[in-house]
This record gives C-alpha cells, sequence and structure tokens, in this order.
C-alpha cells in the first residue's frame, strides 16, 4: 500500500528517468528549495505579505507534484488558496501540516530508492 503523502509512480518514473543518483540529486534541489520556500512562506503570511506568500505556496505546490509529495502539493495548495482570500489565520494554521508533509515526503522518498 502506498503511503498517501508519496506518489511512487512519480518517484518511480524520476528513478527511470534519471537513474537512482539522478533522483537523489533532484531530491536534494527539491529539498533546498522547498526549505527556503516554506520559511519565505512563512514570514510571509506572518507580516501579511499575502501576494508573495501566494507565490511561494504555488512554487511549493507545483514542485511538490512534480516530485510526487502528494500532501505538501495538496497543503500548499490549500495555502494558495488562503492567500488569495487572505485568510492569514488558516494560512499560518497550515504551515506545520506543510513542513510535516514534507519532512515525511523526504523520509519517504530516501526510502523508497533505497530500494534500487
Amino acid at each position: 500500500m502506498q503511503p498517501s503523502h508519496i506518489q511512487l509512480d512519480q518517484v518511480n518514473s524520476l528513478v527511470s528517468a534519471a537513474g537512482v543518483d539522478g533522483a537523489r540529486a533532484i531530491l536534494d534541489a527539491f529539498q533546498r528549495s522547498t526549505l527556503e520556500l516554506l520559511s519565505s512562506l512563512d514570514e510571509d503570511v506572518r507580516i501579511g505579505a499575502m501576494n508573495e506568500a501566494l507565490k511561494a505556496a504555488h512554487a511549493i505546490k507545483g514542485s511538490a507534484a512534480n516530485v510526487g509529495a502528494q500532501l505538501l502539493a495538496e497543503t500548499a495548495e490549500a495555502i494558495e488558496a488562503a492567500c488569495k482570500s487572505d485568510d492569514t489565520t488558516a494560512a499560518i494554521n497550515m504551515m506545520s501540516q506543510a513542513q510535516t508533509h514534507f519532512d515525511a515526503f523526504c523520509v519517504h522518498f530516501e526510502a523508497h530508492i533505497a530500494q534500487f
């Protein structure tokens, strides 16, 4: 059974296209950029810069979907919607969930590609 926070088909496609080392490099780049984006998103939401927060949430949503981080992508989409409607409280409340989904995805990604 596939964990809901990782789309194994997407990860397998990355491994197929780039190899295990390439998939790890993609994960490394994803981790670096997402950590920066999550930090920016959190700061922007807390200071009320909702347009900037919306851009960061959108970027997280896209990159997460590209690597198979399903729950992170869904959470980023919900944060993006909260930013569009200027719902700072909802966006702030989802930030820890986004971080949790990011952390879990990274662990499961590594575990999955270790099987190759």
